[in-house]
Order: structure tokens, then sequence, then C-alpha cells
């Protein structure tokens, strides 16, 4: 059996092909350019566009399960219905958790849950995995600002996640899409341990070598400085999520470790992993 991954020149979705790779499954990537498309050797790879899937029966061909991870927030009905054509038994499908938390108007989850319903409609059997706080945020968020100084703004540097390594989530995804262990509809993963931002910063700081300053932002300053790819009411969104997040712990679960049989590894890990991308530019 062949599993199909898309997005998979994600970090998740990169990090699942090597993964099924490792464990000798036949694995076949996905992207809409696979030009840069960097896989396992004896990896297939296809052009396969979600949203006009016109190369869905070669990129289905001898596919019993996908991992379902579109990048563009729009239903893939027609893709889905072709996997139901082509015999898929099985999708796992990569979401938010704010599908389920915070305001039901929330523009994550308005983005998500179109696509969570059309699998749902589909008639393919199907899981639903909710990460937490990914540990690559600080890269994306915070990249910039430590190779260029020493010091990090933040909303509420107090607000506390959970931070999963996108190895971990790639585990656990792999071992639903192989097996057939897990009869449920949704899994919430976390990291191993409740951080706040402040201390995530820290744990950066020693991983890097130098010290990196913490700035308490207003709402306001961290509208001044978002990031051109960011939507403003995405941005706001996140800025509330940071407010709730600063006045209670974050939850852990054992959900990692009940499916790749390893306790989840820790931020400093991912940190130590990814030095070199914080170093001075």
């Amino acid at each position: 059996m062949t599993v199909l991954v898309t997005g998979a020149r994600g970090n998740i979705g990169s990090s699942l092909v090597a993964e099924l790779a490792r464990r000798g499954h036949p694995v076949r990537a996905s992207a809409r350019d696979v030009t840069a498309l960097k896989v396992p050797d004896g990896v297939e790879t296809v052009q396969l566009d979600l949203l006009a899937p016109d190369n869905a029966e070669a990129a289905l061909a001898g596919v019993g399960a996908i991992f379902l991870y579109p990048t563009a927030r729009v239903a893939p009905v027609d893709f889905l219905a072709a996997a139901e054509k082509a015999g898929v038994s099985y999708v796992v499908l990569l979401s938010s958790p704010d599908v389920y938390e915070g305001a039901l108007d929330n523009p994550l989850r308005l983005a998500h849950l179109p696509v969570e319903e059309a699998v749902r409609g589909s008639g393919l059997r199907h899981t639903v995995i909710y990460p937490g706080w990914l540990a690559t945020n600080a890269l994306r968020d915070w990249g910039e600002q430590i190779r260029t100084g020493d010091r990090v703004g933040l909303f509420h540097p107090d607000a506390r996640f959970t931070p999963i390594h996108a190895d971990d989530i790639a585990e656990v995804a792999a071992e639903l899409l192989t097996t057939d262990r897990y009869p449920g509809t949704t899994l919430t993963l976390t990291g191993p341990e409740s951080l706040s931002q402040a201390e995530i910063v820290a744990v950066l700081a020693e991983e890097v070598g130098r010290p990196i300053a913490v700035d308490a932002l207003t709402r306001e300053q961290v509208h001044e400085r978002r990031p051109h790819w960011m939507p403003a009411a995405i941005l706001d969104h996140l800025i509330s999520g940071a407010e709730r997040a600063a006045t209670m712990p974050a939850p852990v679960n054992n959900t990692v470790e009940r499916f790749t049989g390893h306790p989840p590894r820790g931020f400093r890990q991912w940190a130590a992993e990814h030095r070199a991308e914080f170093a001075r530019a």
C-alpha cells in the first residue's frame, strides 16, 4: 500500500515522507511544484494541486492512505471524490486547534473548518490531528530578530504554550497511516512541557550561546511589526490567543508517547537542531 503525502515540501510533510521511507513503506510525495521537492532515495514524487487535481488519477494510483495538508484553506472536494473513487481507505488530516478553541468566527477556524467538513462528508475513514504550538513557530516569528540583534519583541511574554517537534507529529501520522490501531476521528498532540514565550526565548539564548532580551509589546506595537504575509485579522486572533494563554498553563497530553513509544521531544532538542538558523546574519 502506497501512502500519498500532500504538502511534502513543508516541515511536517517532509518529515513524514522521511519517516515513512525509514520504516520501509512505499510513499509518494506530492507538491504543486516538485522541482524543489527534496525526498529520500526511492521516494516517488508527483505534481498535484489539491484544488485543481488534474493529475489526481496518477497521484492516487495504488494509494491506500493519504496525509492531507491543504496549504490553501479551501475544501478539496474534487480531490476527495477522486480519492474515494480510487479506493483510498483512510485519510489523516492536519488541522488546527483553532477549530475548537476560541471564537466560532476566528479566522483560523474559518480557514480550516471547510476542509474538515469536506473530509467528514467524503465517506472516507479519517482522523484529524490537532498539533499544538509548533516549535518551528520560533524560527518563523523570531528568527529574523535573533539573527539581526539581541532582542525579541513579544506580546504577553508570559503566555504559555507546549511546543511540539515536527518529527513527533510525523511519527504519530506515520503510525496512523500504516496501522489500524486508532478507531477515533480526532487526536490532539502536544509537546512535553508548558513553557512561557519568555522561557522559550531563554532556551534559544542558551542554545545559540548569547543573551536574548525580551521586550513586552502592546497590541498596537505588534500590529506595527506585522509581517507582510500575515493578514491583520489572523494576527489579531493570535494576539487574543496569547492573552488567554497568559492566564493558565498550556495543556500537556501523552498522545505522542502513546503512538510512538517514546516521550515527545522537548523544545531544547529542536532548538539545538536548528541553532545554526538563528546565527547572526
